[in-house]
């Protein structure tokens, strides 16, 4: 069931993907005709220039059933018991056959009627007295409807009727049989002025004709009416009583401000105008044709226009894409019939980012009464079961559950790769289901040495999705193309056979041999594209399957992703946990001093800083604790235990409490602030920490920046940062107690002639840890010093510890690891006898890989260090894979460490998690919890809070650009 709207297609919050790997054509006769974007048929077109194929394997059973004049032209197939019935154009002329059971053509052609030389759209189903066609076809004055009986044996009941004739636009139509004939719906797109927008916006009308089919009789259509007007989209589904109509309406009003979202990109590419998000509302239509009042099924308007709805049960169930929250969603509604709301509008999947519906597939008669729902996660892992799917990104994870009429989701899960844009071919399959994809072709026994081509492929799942037979499509007519068809549409099954419509390019040799793909491709003028049906068996196979459960992955995973913001960059994120399992998110967004002119005038306005609460419940209230914070002071937040009671019993605190360290910058100077925060991250108390002199005569101001921060275990917090009062940046600190007030002043830690950068602090006992980035050259204040060949220092990693109650230094700094590489981007993770440090390595000299990313070439290093500071071994190198450069790391220590390493293998960013065991030498092995919507380019400031690992925060461009603080949840093994 396709998608019905007079807008073009856009799946809203879905990456686009461009190539030729699929040819997204609506039924057209004769002269291709541009179709209507808004449903994209199931057409999947093979790529031209393939890699070489495997081979060995046998070819699927296969018929040809006709020749067509344009190897683009859509044939139409529709079954009928154990038969079925072709129906396509040829010679100006429509045509029929009717094949049995095995696919095989029964009996010879039969020419049905005249057809026109421009027929955009048609529809061929199955009805009580046989088959009923519908046509949209071009004429002098405007667009036309006919409507066309057939008998089982595929011949004319008596000529096309006219139903409909007008000057205006017909985009799309449907043939919905009943059991006294069928309802023919149709839109026809309407530009409606938008007052808020000042502009016209897209809209479509949606008209019906009734078609009453007597036994033996000829049809008799009424006369064209209206279903709806003016909506956004529509979806229909037929019934014995007739039909039920879904649609997509659009607002009353325009949203009060503030509500409108910030637009997106795929509204500027693929839609300009308003927002094309509405309310969704249900109709049914009886089999005289009499409409019903719509019935509301989601008042809210945030219901994007992939609206779909099947029977299930004895319900109409309906789903769509929603955008009530941050994250688009995947929503079920289920109505039951006459009107009333069975289930009212949830999410239908578990929280994974930004999502898209793929589509809705009604069960079989036979089957066991639960649909197929598909979408896809933005967010998504790449890979399943052997790891074979292509690792760079290519290609997408459509998600499959089996759906109720409850509109509960099944436990089992499936993934399904799809190397194209738009949906995959999916239908019911008895009790299963099945689909046909586009997916890399490779043997179960194949090493990967090589990229394998990409070909239709079949896959048949069974009702627990487990995969029963996958196989490329493949067979005898197309030996010129290694038996790989141009065309592949029209996936059906019955009584657990399955078939698909395919044909060959224009001039391909139908036969045995040939010279490999691409052969005859330019055959002579006039040549036909032979058209067969393939057998789809399930049969022991040496494919390996482009499908997979899902709920048999095993862990590391990421089990839930939610957005806790939208708006601007990002630039740092920070976390903390809390107690009963809830934390702490702050951030601070991206800003460049005087490349903003968003602050009023007489206002000083820079970066945001901002607090949410993440519990199991979902999150918390946002609360905004300045618009003046700097983007380079970044960001810090520790909590603490509740505070004890005295001796009198007064002074204790119910709850813990959190801190968090920030950079103001007032007047053009900055200084670090510190905020007192409750449980819910509203601010209790603020101070500034710091006084510092920053204007200088002749000079740039001293700056603050890289702030860190952390309980002492003593009632008190020691913060931690990078200042330039003195010249160079060197690293400070200073302790403060629960009121925020000052305990000690601050102290400087460092004194090296070149620069320190993003220090992290962390407490051990009485000891408190400062990892940090230094560019000191060799010689300096510790052994060991590092020399790039230019002469110049690189940046190395080093270590101080510091008396807890008194800040003063415990022995000399260390240099942690020496390397012609800039080190950078510090991590420290306390565990049992010491902590774990990691940071990032830069490829000296800097420079893009052909993975590309904000870190081309880098990598990560980790190195334990005993209770005393010294480095347990050499760091323990972690590449990213594919050769891409690392950007970020994330650490978490308990019994073992968990990690979470940020690398950009091409476009966009991946996270990839690990774990690292006590004494453990060998580099851990990765494995893809994501992979982002945003740049490769940005640097996703990974966080966890606590240190199990449960919870991750990171920031991220949503596909619209703008940023984004997620937070994920992990399972771990």
């Amino acid at each position: 069931m396709l998608v019905r709207s007079g807008v073009p297609w856009v799946r809203r919050g879905a990456r686009r993907l461009t190539g030729a790997s699929l040819a997204l054509l609506l039924g057209c006769s004769g002269a291709t005709q541009a179709p209507s974007a808004a449903r994209p048929a199931r057409v999947v077109k093979t790529p031209p220039a393939q890699s070489k194929a495997p081979v060995g394997p046998p070819l699927l059973p296969a018929h040809v059933i006709a020749e067509l004049e344009d190897e683009d032209a859509t044939p139409y197939l529709a079954r009928r018991g154990d038969e079925a019935l072709l129906l396509y154009a040829a010679g100006g002329r429509w045509r029929t056959r009717v094949l049995g059971a095995d696919g095989a053509p029964r009996g010879d052609v039969t020419e049905v009627g005249p057809a026109a030389a421009d027929v955009p759209v048609a529809a061929l189903r199955a009805g009580p007295q046989g088959y009923i066609a519908a046509w949209i076809e071009q004429t002098e004055g405007g667009r036309a409807v006919r409507v066309l009986a057939l008998d089982p044996a595929g011949k004319p009941t008596g000529p096309a009727s006219l139903v409909a004739q007008t000057a205006e636009d017909i985009t799309w139509l449907e043939v919905l049989p009943n059991a006294t004939g069928a309802l023919v719906l149709w839109e026809m797109p309407r530009e409606v002025q938008d007052s808020a927008a000042q502009d016209s916006v897209d809209r479509v009308d949606v008209v019906m004709t009734v078609v009453a089919q007597g036994k033996g009789a000829a049809i008799k259509p009424t006369a064209p009416a209206s279903v709806a007007r003016a909506v956004l989209g529509w979806n229909a589904v037929a019934t014995e009583r007739g039909a039920a109509v879904a649609l997509v309406l659009p607002p009353a009003g325009p949203p009060a401000r503030g509500e409108r979202k910030p637009a997106r990109k795929a509204d500027a590419e693929d839609a300009p105008g308003a927002s094309k998000l509405g309310s969704i509302a249900l109709l049914e239509i009886d089999a005289a044709g009499k409409v019903s009042a719509p019935v509301t099924v989601s008042p809210e308007p945030t219901a994007q226009i992939d609206l779909e709805v099947a029977s299930v049960g004895g319900r109409y169930l309906l789903t769509w894409t929603d955008e009530r929250d941050i994250d688009s969603a995947v929503f079920v509604a289920a109505v039951e019939p006459g009107g009333k709301v069975a289930v009212a509008p949830r999410q239908a999947t578990p929280p994974s980012g930004e999502q898209a519906l793929v589509s809705l597939v009604a069960p079989s008669a036979e089957g066991g009464g639960r649909a197929l729902l598909a979408w896809e996660d933005l967010l998504r892992p790449r890979g399943g079961e052997g790891g074979w799917a292509d690792a760079r990104g290519e290609g997408r994870l459509i998600h499959l559950a089996s759906v109720g009429p409850d509109g509960a989701l099944s436990a089992e899960r499936a993934g399904l790769v799809f190397s194209a844009s738009g949906p995959p071919d999916l239908v019911a399959d008895g009790d299963g289901f099945a689909a046909v994809t586009l997916a890399p072709a490779a043997l179960k026994a194949s090493r990967g040495e090589a990229a394998p081509p990409v070909w239709p492929t079949f896959v048949r799942f069974g009702p627990d999705l487990s995969v029963r037979a996958a196989e490329p499509v493949r067979a005898a007519p197309f030996a010129a193309t290694d038996g790989v068809p141009y065309l592949v549409r029209g996936l059906s099954c019955h009584k657990g056979a399955c078939a698909t419509l395919a044909s060959a390019a224009a001039g391909a040799p139908a036969q045995q041999g040939g010279a490999g793909r691409g052969a005859g491709a330019a055959g002579a003028a006039g040549a036909r594209a032979p058209l067969a049906l393939v057998s789809l068996p399930v049969r022991e196979s040496a494919w390996r399957a482009p499908a997979f459960r899902e709920d048999k992955d095993p862990p590391p995973r990421a089990t839930a992703v939610r957005a806790l913001v939208e708006g601007d960059h990002i630039a740092r994120v920070a976390a903390a946990e809390l107690d009963g399992g809830a934390a702490l998110a702050a951030w601070v967004t991206y800003f460049v001093e005087g490349a903003s002119d968003r602050a009023p005038r007489g206002q000083d306005l820079s970066a945001t800083l901002a607090v949410r609460a993440a519990s199991p419940g979902g999150p918390g209230k946002l609360n905004v604790i300045s618009q003046k914070a700097s983007s380079l002071g970044g960001v810090a937040i520790a909590a603490a235990p509740p505070a004890p009671a005295d001796a009198k019993g007064k002074g204790g605190a119910a709850q813990g409490e959190s801190v968090l360290a920030w950079v103001a910058r007032e007047r053009g100077e900055t200084q670090v602030y510190v905020t007192k925060l409750d449980a819910t991250g509203a601010k209790v108390a603020q101070k500034k920490l710091t006084t510092a002199p920053r204007k200088k005569q002749g000079g740039a101001a001293s700056e603050a920046s890289d702030v860190a921060i952390a309980y002492d275990g003593a009632g008190g917090f020691i913060v931690a940062w990078v200042d330039s009062r003195d010249g160079n940046a060197e690293v400070y600190a200073a302790r403060i107690d629960r009121a925020l007030n000052r305990t000690l002043p601050d102290r400087r830690i460092t004194n090296a002639p070149l620069d320190a950068a993003e220090v992290q602090i962390a407490v051990r006992g009485q000891e408190a840890w400062l990892v940090w980035s230094d560019a000191r050259p060799a010689g300096g204040a510790a052994a060991g010093g590092a020399v790039e060949p230019s002469g110049e220092a690189s940046g190395d990693i080093f270590l101080a510890r510091l008396d807890v109650k008194t800040l003063q230094r415990i022995g000399d700094e260390s240099r942690l690891h020496a390397s012609p590489e800039h080190s950078r981007s510090p991590v420290l993770a306390p565990l049992e006898g010491g902590a774990l440090v990691g940071w990032v390595d830069e490829v000296a000299g800097g420079g893009a890989s052909a993975g590309g990313g904000a870190a081309a070439g880098g990598h990560a290093r980790f190195v334990r260090l005993d209770s005393g500071g010294a480095a347990q071994g050499a760091p323990l190198a972690v590449a990213a894979p594919d050769g891409a450069g690392v950007s970020s790391v994330a650490l978490a220590c308990d019994k073992v460490c968990r990690g979470v390493l940020a690398s950009a293998p091409g476009d966009s960013v991946v996270l990839n998690a690990f774990t690292l065991a006590p004494g453990e030498a060998a580099a851990p092995s990765l494995k893809p919890l994501a992979w982002l919507t945003g740049s490769a380019s940005q640097d996703v400031s990974p966080v966890f809070a606590g240190r199990s690992g449960a919870s991750l925060f990171f920031a991220d461009d949503s596909v619209s650009g703008a940023g984004r603080v997620r937070w994920m949840t992990i399972a771990w093994p």
